[in-house]
């Protein structure tokens, strides 16, 4: 299955990233605690960190304490503008820089990143949160091999599905009703790229999987190491989801309305925006009735996700 250019995020206006800033939270400890860890006990430096497809910065800012110098980049205006006015500092306290760019095209002679990445070498660590599934993944590692320090990382993650936490009231029904919304509601409104992430990145394009001998020796598969979380939502003994989040019922709609799949269903439906036919309205709306509470009442409820982490080591 091969990725589509998102046709949603780069196109959002400023109100849209705002909102999606608002909502989106960041991402789990553990996570960048793995990725630290793998990308420094194979001896990767921790100077230069950057985070393609950053949106409004949440991983780069979040990663950026572990570094001297920190670029994200994205190719919506409106993202990198909200990731800006936001800012953030690395461990040696200087300012994030955040850049437009595509992921296919990393470090052009008109990006502003570029003298930065030349004089250093390159960058230690490339990461990209959520947002691989629409690279053109031969165009991306091509620019990976370009620009990556030997010994640097590239980690790329998502996440897949929405679970409700087995405390939660009533949970099968609840999930089930998340469950109608994302394969029932949304499916005519999930690209192929969308089907990447959901399937945890199985079907990604590695480097040593494209005719590129030059590839498959910058990033060694037996270097490479997957990392994954909670797949079908599964809970060990004891376990909680590893980007569990308690929200409310409203804060959870706010954020269900930042997909990429929600907003083509809006897009699709304009007449049906900020009625009680909106498809996250209505999910939200069923939630709360299964759960036994009103309409006018705002409960919290646990979720997470199944989450992918990939690993590669530069050569």
């Amino acid at each position: 299955m091969s990725p589509q250019s998102d046709p949603t995020f780069r196109k959002y206006d400023c109100q849209q990233a705002q909102k999606y800033a608002e909502s989106r939270l960041s991402y789990p400890v553990q996570l960048y605690s793995t990725i630290i860890d793998f990308h420094t006990q194979s001896s990767g430096r921790k100077h230069i960190i950057a985070d393609v497809g950053c949106g409004p910065g949440n991983a780069t800012r979040d990663l950026a304490i572990h570094f001297d110098h920190a670029i994200g980049l994205d190719p919506s205006v409106e993202m990198i503008k909200i990731a800006g006015q936001l800012g953030g500092r690395t461990k040696s306290e200087v300012p994030l820089k955040f850049v437009v760019s595509t992921a296919e095209d990393l470090f052009d002679n008109s990006s502003s990143a570029l003298p930065a990445i030349k004089e250093n070498g390159g960058v230690d660590l490339l990461t990209a949160a959520m947002a691989a599934h629409w690279f053109d993944m031969t165009k991306f590692w091509k620019e990976a091999a370009r620009i990556v320090r030997p010994q640097g990382t590239v980690a790329l993650w998502t996440c897949a599905s929405l679970y409700c936490h087995p405390s939660t009231v009533n949970a099968k029904e609840v999930q089930e009703i998340l469950f109608h919304l994302e394969r029932n509601v949304l499916a005519p409104y999930s690209l192929s790229s969308n089907q990447i992430s959901n399937n945890l990145y199985e079907t990604l394009v590695h480097p040593w999987e494209l005719s590129d001998e030059d590839l498959a020796h910058a990033f060694s598969k037996s270097s490479f190491r997957r990392v994954e979380w909670n797949r079908n939502g599964i809970l060990g003994d004891g376990e909680d989801f590893l980007n569990a989040s308690k929200t409310t019922l409203n804060e959870l709609e706010k954020r269900l309305g930042t997909a990429s799949m929600v907003t083509r269903w809006r897009g699709a439906h304009p007449d049906l925006v900020g009625t009680d036919q909106d498809c996250v309205v209505k999910a939200i709306r069923d939630i709360r009735t299964v759960m036994g509470k009103s309409g006018h009442e705002n409960p919290s409820i646990v979720t997470g996700s199944a989450v992918a982490l990939l690993l590669f080591k530069r050569s």
